[in-house]
Protein backbone atom coordinates (compact mmCIF):
# COMPACT_ATOMS: atom_id res chain seq x y z
CA UNK A 1 0.00 0.00 0.00
CA UNK A 2 2.82 2.37 0.90
CA UNK A 3 4.61 1.66 -2.40
CA UNK A 4 1.39 2.27 -4.37
CA UNK A 5 0.98 5.61 -2.62
CA UNK A 6 4.52 6.63 -3.55
CA UNK A 7 4.02 5.58 -7.18
CA UNK A 8 0.70 7.43 -7.37
CA UNK A 9 2.20 10.56 -5.82
CA UNK A 10 5.11 10.46 -8.24
CA UNK A 11 2.81 10.09 -11.25
CA UNK A 12 0.67 13.03 -10.10
CA UNK A 13 3.81 15.17 -9.74
CA UNK A 14 5.03 14.23 -13.22
CA UNK A 15 1.64 14.97 -14.76
CA UNK A 16 1.41 18.36 -13.05
CA UNK A 17 4.92 19.28 -14.16
CA UNK A 18 4.17 18.16 -17.71
CA UNK A 19 0.96 20.14 -17.91
CA UNK A 20 2.66 23.14 -16.34
CA UNK A 21 5.49 22.99 -18.90
CA UNK A 22 3.09 22.61 -21.84
CA UNK A 23 0.92 25.47 -20.72
CA UNK A 24 3.98 27.62 -20.18
CA UNK A 25 5.12 27.02 -23.75
CA UNK A 26 1.74 27.36 -25.44
CA UNK A 27 0.44 30.53 -23.83
CA UNK A 28 2.87 33.13 -22.60
CA UNK A 29 -0.09 35.42 -21.88
CA UNK A 30 -0.93 33.31 -18.79
CA UNK A 31 2.22 34.59 -17.12
CA UNK A 32 1.60 37.17 -14.38
CA UNK A 33 4.54 39.48 -13.63
CA UNK A 34 5.25 40.52 -10.07
CA UNK A 35 3.10 43.47 -8.96
CA UNK A 36 4.55 45.41 -5.99
CA UNK A 37 1.09 46.82 -5.29
CA UNK A 38 -0.31 43.33 -4.65
CA UNK A 39 0.50 40.99 -1.77
CA UNK A 40 2.25 37.65 -2.06
CA UNK A 41 -0.18 34.79 -1.47
CA UNK A 42 0.74 31.16 -0.70
CA UNK A 43 -1.83 28.43 -1.33
CA UNK A 44 -0.29 24.92 -1.34
CA UNK A 45 2.52 22.74 -2.65
CA UNK A 46 2.93 19.15 -3.87
CA UNK A 47 4.34 16.67 -3.04
CA UNK A 48 4.47 17.05 0.74
CA UNK A 49 7.64 14.94 1.13
CA UNK A 50 10.74 13.80 -0.73
CA UNK A 51 14.53 13.79 -0.79
CA UNK A 52 17.32 15.62 -2.56
CA UNK A 53 16.32 17.12 -5.95
CA UNK A 54 12.64 16.37 -5.34
CA UNK A 55 10.54 18.32 -7.88
CA UNK A 56 8.07 20.50 -5.97
CA UNK A 57 5.20 22.58 -7.37
CA UNK A 58 4.32 25.72 -5.38
CA UNK A 59 0.88 27.34 -5.84
CA UNK A 60 -0.07 30.89 -4.91
CA UNK A 61 -0.05 34.32 -6.51
CA UNK A 62 2.29 37.22 -7.19
CA UNK A 63 5.36 34.98 -7.43
CA UNK A 64 6.48 36.96 -10.47
CA UNK A 65 7.86 35.41 -13.63
CA UNK A 66 11.59 35.81 -13.00
CA UNK A 67 13.16 32.65 -11.61
CA UNK A 68 16.17 34.71 -10.48
CA UNK A 69 14.11 37.15 -8.41
CA UNK A 70 11.91 34.51 -6.75
CA UNK A 71 13.59 32.96 -3.70
CA UNK A 72 12.39 29.74 -2.08
CA UNK A 73 13.86 28.19 1.05
CA UNK A 74 13.50 24.81 2.72
CA UNK A 75 14.40 25.80 6.26
CA UNK A 76 17.48 27.97 5.67
CA UNK A 77 18.64 26.23 2.48
CA UNK A 78 17.78 27.87 -0.80
CA UNK A 79 16.00 25.77 -3.41
CA UNK A 80 16.66 26.07 -7.12
CA UNK A 81 13.76 27.76 -8.94
CA UNK A 82 13.27 26.25 -12.39
CA UNK A 83 10.42 28.49 -13.60
CA UNK A 84 7.41 30.53 -12.48
CA UNK A 85 4.20 31.72 -14.12
CA UNK A 86 3.33 34.05 -11.27
CA UNK A 87 0.78 31.66 -9.81
CA UNK A 88 2.69 28.40 -10.05
CA UNK A 89 6.41 27.90 -9.40
CA UNK A 90 8.50 24.81 -10.06
CA UNK A 91 11.44 24.29 -7.65
CA UNK A 92 13.91 21.56 -6.69
CA UNK A 93 14.41 20.59 -3.04
CA UNK A 94 17.96 21.33 -1.76
CA UNK A 95 20.29 18.81 -0.15
CA UNK A 96 19.84 18.03 3.57
CA UNK A 97 17.73 20.97 4.73
CA UNK A 98 16.54 19.03 7.79
CA UNK A 99 13.90 16.39 8.49
CA UNK A 100 10.89 18.72 8.78
CA UNK A 101 11.18 21.77 6.55
CA UNK A 102 9.52 25.15 6.75
CA UNK A 103 8.99 26.23 3.12
CA UNK A 104 9.31 30.00 2.75
CA UNK A 105 8.92 32.19 -0.32
CA UNK A 106 10.39 35.64 -0.92
CA UNK A 107 9.01 37.72 -3.79
CA UNK A 108 9.77 41.40 -3.99
CA UNK A 109 9.35 42.98 -0.57
CA UNK A 110 7.15 40.13 0.73
CA UNK A 111 8.23 37.03 2.61
CA UNK A 112 5.76 34.32 3.64
CA UNK A 113 5.82 30.79 5.03
CA UNK A 114 3.57 27.91 4.03
CA UNK A 115 1.60 26.64 7.07
CA UNK A 116 2.21 23.08 5.93
CA UNK A 117 5.69 21.58 6.35
CA UNK A 118 7.71 19.54 3.84
CA UNK A 119 9.00 16.20 5.18
CA UNK A 120 12.57 15.66 3.95
CA UNK A 121 13.51 12.00 3.54
CA UNK A 122 17.20 11.31 4.01
CA UNK A 123 18.82 8.69 1.80
CA UNK A 124 22.06 7.06 2.94
CA UNK A 125 24.03 4.53 0.92
CA UNK A 126 27.57 3.20 0.42
CA UNK A 127 29.05 2.89 -3.08
CA UNK A 128 32.45 2.05 -4.54
CA UNK A 129 34.16 4.91 -6.39
CA UNK A 130 37.33 3.34 -7.74
CA UNK A 131 39.24 0.09 -7.56
CA UNK A 132 38.01 -3.50 -7.74
CA UNK A 133 37.99 -5.85 -4.74
CA UNK A 134 38.71 -9.59 -4.99
CA UNK A 135 41.33 -9.05 -7.69
CA UNK A 136 45.10 -9.36 -7.67
CA UNK A 137 46.75 -6.31 -6.14
CA UNK A 138 47.84 -3.89 -8.84
CA UNK A 139 48.29 -0.22 -9.64
CA UNK A 140 46.41 0.99 -12.70
CA UNK A 141 45.49 4.57 -13.61
CA UNK A 142 42.71 5.52 -16.01
CA UNK A 143 38.97 5.70 -15.57
CA UNK A 144 37.27 4.89 -12.27
CA UNK A 145 36.25 1.47 -13.62
CA UNK A 146 39.69 0.68 -15.06
CA UNK A 147 41.63 1.78 -11.97
CA UNK A 148 43.29 -0.67 -9.59
CA UNK A 149 44.86 -0.11 -6.16
CA UNK A 150 47.28 -2.15 -4.13
CA UNK A 151 46.41 -0.99 -0.60
CA UNK A 152 44.83 2.47 -0.28
CA UNK A 153 45.83 3.80 3.10
CA UNK A 154 44.84 7.34 4.14
CA UNK A 155 42.70 9.90 2.41
CA UNK A 156 42.13 13.66 2.03
CA UNK A 157 39.71 15.70 -0.10
CA UNK A 158 39.94 19.30 -1.29
CA UNK A 159 37.13 21.78 -2.05
CA UNK A 160 37.05 20.70 -5.70
CA UNK A 161 36.35 17.12 -4.54
CA UNK A 162 39.72 15.83 -5.68
CA UNK A 163 40.38 12.73 -3.57
CA UNK A 164 44.02 12.16 -2.54
CA UNK A 165 44.99 8.68 -1.44
CA UNK A 166 48.22 7.55 0.19
CA UNK A 167 48.90 3.98 -0.92
CA UNK A 168 50.90 1.29 0.83
CA UNK A 169 53.11 -1.02 -1.30
CA UNK A 170 52.79 -4.79 -1.56
CA UNK A 171 54.78 -7.71 -2.87
CA UNK A 172 52.83 -8.27 -6.09
CA UNK A 173 52.63 -4.63 -7.23
CA UNK A 174 56.17 -3.60 -6.39
CA UNK A 175 57.67 -1.80 -3.40
CA UNK A 176 56.64 1.75 -4.29
CA UNK A 177 54.54 3.94 -2.06
CA UNK A 178 52.18 6.08 -4.09
CA UNK A 179 50.00 9.16 -3.91
CA UNK A 180 46.98 8.81 -6.17
CA UNK A 181 44.35 11.43 -7.12
CA UNK A 182 40.74 10.52 -7.93
CA UNK A 183 38.29 12.89 -9.62
CA UNK A 184 34.77 11.51 -9.99
CA UNK A 185 33.51 14.29 -12.24
CA UNK A 186 36.32 13.78 -14.75
CA UNK A 187 36.22 10.00 -14.26
CA UNK A 188 39.99 9.78 -13.71
CA UNK A 189 42.52 8.14 -11.39
CA UNK A 190 46.05 9.54 -11.63
CA UNK A 191 49.32 8.70 -9.89
CA UNK A 192 50.96 11.89 -8.60
CA UNK A 193 53.95 10.33 -6.86
CA UNK A 194 55.87 7.05 -6.72
CA UNK A 195 58.23 6.88 -3.77
CA UNK A 196 60.90 4.28 -2.97
CA UNK A 197 63.82 6.16 -1.39
CA UNK A 198 63.34 5.11 2.22
CA UNK A 199 60.46 5.67 4.58
CA UNK A 200 56.70 5.53 4.13
CA UNK A 201 54.15 7.88 2.57
CA UNK A 202 51.25 7.91 4.98
CA UNK A 203 48.48 10.34 5.92
CA UNK A 204 47.98 13.43 3.77
CA UNK A 205 46.14 16.59 4.75
CA UNK A 206 44.61 19.55 2.89
CA UNK A 207 45.21 23.18 3.84
CA UNK A 208 41.81 24.88 4.24
CA UNK A 209 43.23 28.22 3.06
CA UNK A 210 45.54 27.31 0.15
CA UNK A 211 44.15 23.84 -0.75
CA UNK A 212 47.73 22.54 -0.85
CA UNK A 213 48.10 18.86 0.03
CA UNK A 214 50.86 17.69 2.39
CA UNK A 215 52.04 14.10 2.81
CA UNK A 216 54.57 13.28 5.56
CA UNK A 217 57.31 10.71 5.08
CA UNK A 218 57.67 8.32 8.02
CA UNK A 219 61.35 7.52 8.53
CA UNK A 220 62.53 10.77 6.96
CA UNK A 221 62.45 14.41 8.12
CA UNK A 222 61.12 15.47 4.72
CA UNK A 223 57.56 15.73 3.43
CA UNK A 224 55.82 16.25 0.08
CA UNK A 225 53.77 19.25 -1.00
CA UNK A 226 51.21 19.21 -3.84
CA UNK A 227 49.88 22.60 -4.98
CA UNK A 228 46.89 23.05 -7.35
CA UNK A 229 48.50 26.02 -9.13
CA UNK A 230 51.33 23.70 -10.23
CA UNK A 231 49.03 20.90 -11.42
CA UNK A 232 49.79 18.87 -8.29
CA UNK A 233 53.43 18.25 -9.20
CA UNK A 234 55.12 16.80 -6.09
CA UNK A 235 57.66 18.97 -4.32
CA UNK A 236 59.91 17.41 -1.68
CA UNK A 237 60.45 19.70 1.29
CA UNK A 238 63.18 19.55 3.95
CA UNK A 239 62.17 21.56 7.03
CA UNK A 240 64.82 23.34 9.08
CA UNK A 241 64.91 23.57 12.85
CA UNK A 242 64.11 26.99 14.24
CA UNK A 243 66.97 28.26 16.39
CA UNK A 244 66.39 27.61 20.09
CA UNK A 245 63.22 25.58 19.49
CA UNK A 246 64.36 22.54 21.48
CA UNK A 247 65.29 18.97 20.57
CA UNK A 248 62.91 16.73 18.63
CA UNK A 249 62.95 14.00 15.99
CA UNK A 250 60.92 14.70 12.83
CA UNK A 251 61.87 11.42 11.16
CA UNK A 252 59.05 9.39 12.72
CA UNK A 253 55.80 11.18 11.97
CA UNK A 254 52.64 9.48 10.79
CA UNK A 255 50.29 12.36 10.15
CA UNK A 256 49.99 16.08 9.41
CA UNK A 257 47.14 18.48 10.16
CA UNK A 258 46.85 22.13 9.10
CA UNK A 259 45.59 24.53 11.76
CA UNK A 260 42.79 26.77 10.38
CA UNK A 261 43.83 29.56 12.77
CA UNK A 262 47.51 29.97 11.82
CA UNK A 263 47.82 27.82 8.63
CA UNK A 264 50.75 25.93 10.18
CA UNK A 265 51.46 22.22 9.78
CA UNK A 266 51.30 20.21 13.00
CA UNK A 267 52.49 16.70 13.73
CA UNK A 268 53.11 14.55 16.79
CA UNK A 269 56.16 12.31 16.49
CA UNK A 270 56.42 8.75 17.79
CA UNK A 271 58.38 10.20 20.74
CA UNK A 272 55.40 12.32 21.79
CA UNK A 273 56.73 15.65 20.46
CA UNK A 274 54.23 18.17 19.09
CA UNK A 275 56.01 20.03 16.29
CA UNK A 276 54.82 23.01 14.25
CA UNK A 277 56.09 23.68 10.69
CA UNK A 278 55.64 26.91 8.75
CA UNK A 279 54.78 25.88 5.14
CA UNK A 280 56.14 29.19 3.83
CA UNK A 281 59.52 29.37 5.60
CA UNK A 282 59.79 25.56 6.21
CA UNK A 283 60.99 26.29 9.74
CA UNK A 284 60.01 23.77 12.41
CA UNK A 285 59.75 24.30 16.16
CA UNK A 286 58.88 22.21 19.19
CA UNK A 287 55.55 23.14 20.82
CA UNK A 288 55.43 20.56 23.63
CA UNK A 289 56.72 17.08 24.41
CA UNK A 290 56.00 14.09 26.62
CA UNK A 291 52.64 13.39 24.98
CA UNK A 292 51.56 9.91 26.18
CA UNK A 293 55.13 8.60 26.09
CA UNK A 294 55.66 9.57 29.74
CA UNK A 295 52.86 7.14 30.62
CA UNK A 296 53.22 4.43 27.98
CA UNK A 297 57.04 4.38 28.05
CA UNK A 298 57.01 3.46 24.38
CA UNK A 299 56.93 4.95 20.92
CA UNK A 300 53.42 5.89 19.82
CA UNK A 301 51.31 6.32 16.70
CA UNK A 302 49.32 9.50 16.38
CA UNK A 303 46.74 10.68 13.82
CA UNK A 304 45.41 14.18 14.22
CA UNK A 305 42.93 16.79 13.01
CA UNK A 306 41.63 20.25 13.91
CA UNK A 307 38.14 21.30 14.91
CA UNK A 308 37.06 23.92 12.29
CA UNK A 309 34.63 25.54 14.74
CA UNK A 310 37.38 25.91 17.37
CA UNK A 311 40.53 26.14 15.22
CA UNK A 312 43.05 26.15 18.08
CA UNK A 313 41.76 22.81 19.38
CA UNK A 314 43.89 19.92 18.12
CA UNK A 315 42.39 16.40 18.34
CA UNK A 316 44.43 13.23 18.05
CA UNK A 317 43.92 9.50 18.33
CA UNK A 318 46.35 6.88 19.62
CA UNK A 319 45.68 3.42 18.11
CA UNK A 320 47.13 0.27 19.61
CA UNK A 321 48.05 -1.50 16.38
CA UNK A 322 48.64 -0.64 12.75
CA UNK A 323 49.10 -4.11 11.28
CA UNK A 324 48.81 -7.42 13.15
CA UNK A 325 51.73 -8.77 11.12
CA UNK A 326 53.97 -6.12 12.68
CA UNK A 327 53.26 -7.38 16.19
CA UNK A 328 51.64 -5.47 19.07
CA UNK A 329 52.20 -1.74 19.39
CA UNK A 330 51.58 0.05 22.65
CA UNK A 331 48.56 2.34 22.49
CA UNK A 332 45.49 3.48 24.36
CA UNK A 333 42.70 3.28 21.73
CA UNK A 334 41.55 6.71 22.90
CA UNK A 335 40.99 10.18 21.45
CA UNK A 336 42.51 13.26 23.08
CA UNK A 337 42.61 17.00 22.48
CA UNK A 338 45.10 19.80 23.10
CA UNK A 339 44.22 23.48 23.36
CA UNK A 340 47.10 25.18 21.53
CA UNK A 341 46.44 28.41 23.39
CA UNK A 342 47.35 26.81 26.73
CA UNK A 343 48.91 23.45 25.72
CA UNK A 344 46.37 21.82 28.02
CA UNK A 345 45.71 18.19 27.07
CA UNK A 346 42.65 16.12 28.06
CA UNK A 347 40.78 12.93 27.18
CA UNK A 348 37.98 13.34 24.64
CA UNK A 349 36.56 9.88 23.88
CA UNK A 350 37.30 6.26 24.69
CA UNK A 351 37.66 4.30 27.92
CA UNK A 352 40.97 2.74 26.92
CA UNK A 353 39.37 -0.71 26.83
CA UNK A 354 39.71 -2.41 23.45
CA UNK A 355 36.34 -3.41 22.00
CA UNK A 356 33.15 -1.94 20.55
CA UNK A 357 30.76 -0.01 22.75
CA UNK A 358 28.63 3.00 21.83
CA UNK A 359 27.34 5.50 24.36
CA UNK A 360 28.86 8.21 26.53
CA UNK A 361 32.32 9.16 25.29
CA UNK A 362 34.15 8.30 28.52
CA UNK A 363 32.76 4.74 28.47
CA UNK A 364 32.96 4.07 24.72
CA UNK A 365 35.26 1.38 23.38
CA UNK A 366 37.31 1.45 20.17
CA UNK A 367 39.51 -1.16 18.51
CA UNK A 368 42.51 0.44 16.83
CA UNK A 369 40.96 3.80 15.83
CA UNK A 370 43.01 5.60 13.18
CA UNK A 371 42.14 8.52 10.88
CA UNK A 372 39.82 11.14 12.40
CA UNK A 373 38.09 14.19 10.90
CA UNK A 374 35.35 16.72 11.62
CA UNK A 375 32.27 17.63 9.63
CA UNK A 376 31.13 21.25 9.39
CA UNK A 377 28.71 20.78 12.30
CA UNK A 378 31.47 19.77 14.70
CA UNK A 379 30.87 16.02 14.78
CA UNK A 380 34.09 14.00 14.98
CA UNK A 381 34.30 10.92 12.74
CA UNK A 382 36.60 8.01 13.60
CA UNK A 383 37.85 5.18 11.41
CA UNK A 384 37.57 2.23 13.82
CA UNK A 385 39.91 -0.08 11.95
CA UNK A 386 39.58 -3.43 13.72
CA UNK A 387 35.86 -3.01 14.31
CA UNK A 388 35.48 -2.56 10.52
CA UNK A 389 33.22 0.45 10.91
CA UNK A 390 32.99 4.24 11.09
CA UNK A 391 32.11 5.78 14.43
CA UNK A 392 31.27 9.36 15.36
CA UNK A 393 31.42 11.49 18.49
CA UNK A 394 28.67 14.11 18.76
CA UNK A 395 29.12 17.57 20.26
CA UNK A 396 27.35 16.43 23.41
CA UNK A 397 29.79 13.54 23.90
CA UNK A 398 27.91 10.51 22.58
CA UNK A 399 29.67 7.84 20.50
CA UNK A 400 27.67 5.96 17.86
CA UNK A 401 28.31 3.68 14.89
CA UNK A 402 27.67 5.29 11.49
CA UNK A 403 28.31 2.49 9.01
CA UNK A 404 29.72 -1.03 9.02
CA UNK A 405 28.90 -4.07 11.15
CA UNK A 406 31.17 -4.22 14.23
CA UNK A 407 33.43 -7.28 14.16
CA UNK A 408 32.35 -8.34 10.66
CA UNK A 409 34.66 -7.79 7.73
CA UNK A 410 33.88 -8.19 4.05
CA UNK A 411 32.86 -6.21 1.00
CA UNK A 412 29.31 -5.05 0.35
CA UNK A 413 27.83 -1.79 -0.90
CA UNK A 414 24.36 -0.68 0.16
CA UNK A 415 22.73 1.04 3.11
CA UNK A 416 24.66 1.52 6.38
CA UNK A 417 22.97 -1.47 8.01
CA UNK A 418 24.45 -3.97 5.55
CA UNK A 419 27.63 -2.33 4.15
CA UNK A 420 30.86 -4.20 4.90
CA UNK A 421 34.52 -3.12 4.93
CA UNK A 422 37.84 -4.88 5.43
CA UNK A 423 40.10 -3.14 7.92
CA UNK A 424 40.25 0.36 6.49
CA UNK A 425 42.43 3.06 8.08
CA UNK A 426 41.59 6.15 6.09
CA UNK A 427 38.38 8.16 5.87
CA UNK A 428 37.49 11.81 5.35
CA UNK A 429 34.24 13.79 5.31
CA UNK A 430 33.88 16.75 2.93
CA UNK A 431 31.88 19.98 3.28
CA UNK A 432 28.78 18.36 1.78
CA UNK A 433 28.79 15.54 4.31
CA UNK A 434 30.03 12.83 1.93
CA UNK A 435 32.26 10.35 3.75
CA UNK A 436 35.15 8.88 1.72
CA UNK A 437 36.78 5.63 2.83
CA UNK A 438 40.10 4.08 1.77
CA UNK A 439 39.19 0.39 2.13
CA UNK A 440 42.64 -1.11 2.64
CA UNK A 441 42.22 -4.87 2.20
CA UNK A 442 39.38 -4.49 -0.30
CA UNK A 443 41.77 -2.40 -2.40
CA UNK A 444 39.25 0.25 -3.36
CA UNK A 445 37.99 3.72 -2.45
CA UNK A 446 34.37 4.00 -1.36
CA UNK A 447 31.97 6.66 -0.16
CA UNK A 448 28.97 7.02 2.08
CA UNK A 449 26.55 9.57 0.67
CA UNK A 450 23.90 11.25 2.80
CA UNK A 451 21.24 12.96 0.70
Amino acid sequence: MKNLKIVFQTLITIIVIFLFACKDKEDERTRTPYDPAKPLVLASFIPDSGGIAEQVILKGSNFGTSKDDLRVYFNKKRAKVISSTGEVAYVVAPRLPGDTCVVSVVSGKDSLVYPKHFLYKTRVHVTTIAGTPHETEANVDGTLVESRFSRPYYISVDKEKNIFVGQYPNSTAGSLHRVRMINEERNTVTTLLQYSSGGYILSGTCSPSTQAIYFPIYGNVQYYEFVPEKQWLPRRITPTKMAGSGDYDLQKKYCFAVCPADNMLYTITTKGELVRIDPKTREAELVMNGILTDVLKSEIQIYLTFDPSDPYMLYFVNPSSMNPADGPIVGTDKIYRIDLRTNHMEDYAGSGVKGHLDGRSALAQFNNPCQICFDKDGTLYVGDTDNYCVRKVSRDGVVSTVVGIPGTKGYLDGNPDVALFDRFWGMYIDEDGTLYIADYYNRCVRKLTIE
